[in-house]
């Protein structure tokens, strides 16, 4: 049993705060994997080491409101993570809120999970690669084929699970093969994969 706390202890997760402009699907995938990060480390913890907020906000005011509500929400939270999406957004307001960000100079570290034009996009490279923005309404048609996707699901995470790996891999390849292109021009492009990477190291 000794043995066992030492090495949570050894790898135990910062204190994060994940807040995300969508206030369902995108807080029920990301949810799948906390829950259980939280009840790992739950004896080694005060209170949560993850909290997931869904606001309903866009771009432009997720991170002002992002730094407002960590202290309400999360004051604990060491990395805050930033979730959205560019759907129809200015291009100067989806670069801006990254670049804002990641320049950020307070006690936390501020990162980002974005996805170009939609989370549909990740969800849809567990199962295929993709080059071409095919937009909204086609991702969640393709999604739809492949695992019955629809809005809201509350087990997202468990359909996904066994795929991550490979949503992975494909998400940085795309991401990189980008070079230095702008958040706004990368499309179709996510970052998720970064924040489901950082998770999984805490999950099993």
């Amino acid at each position: 049993m000794e043995k066992r706390h030492k090495e949570l202890l050894d790898d135990i997760p910062p204190y994060m705060y994940i807040i995300s402009e969508g206030t369902k699907t995108e807080t029920n995938y990301i949810n799948g994997l906390t829950e259980c990060i939280n009840e790992k480390y739950k004896d080694l913890s005060s209170g949560k080491r993850i909290v997931v907020n869904g606001t309903g906000r866009n771009t432009r005011s997720l991170l002002s409101y992002a730094r407002r509500q960590v202290d309400i929400d999360h004051p604990q939270a060491e990395v805050v993570w930033l979730m959205y999406d560019k759907d129809d957004f200015p291009y100067d307001d989806f670069d801006n809120t990254q670049y804002s960000a990641e320049s950020r100079k307070d006690s936390r570290q501020y990162k980002v999970a974005w996805s170009n034009e939609c989370i549909e996009l990740w969800f849809l490279l567990h199962f295929q690669e993709l080059t071409v923005n095919i937009g909204r309404s086609a991702y969640q048609e393709k999604l739809k084929e492949v695992c019955n996707y629809q809005k809201n699901l509350t087990n997202l995470y468990e359909i996904l699970q066994d795929k991550t790996e490979l949503a992975i891999k494909r998400a940085k390849k795309q991401y990189e093969e980008y070079g230095d292109k702008p958040p706004s021009q990368r499309c179709p492009a996510t970052r998720v994969y970064e924040l489901v990477e950082e998770l999984q190291k805490y999950i099993g």
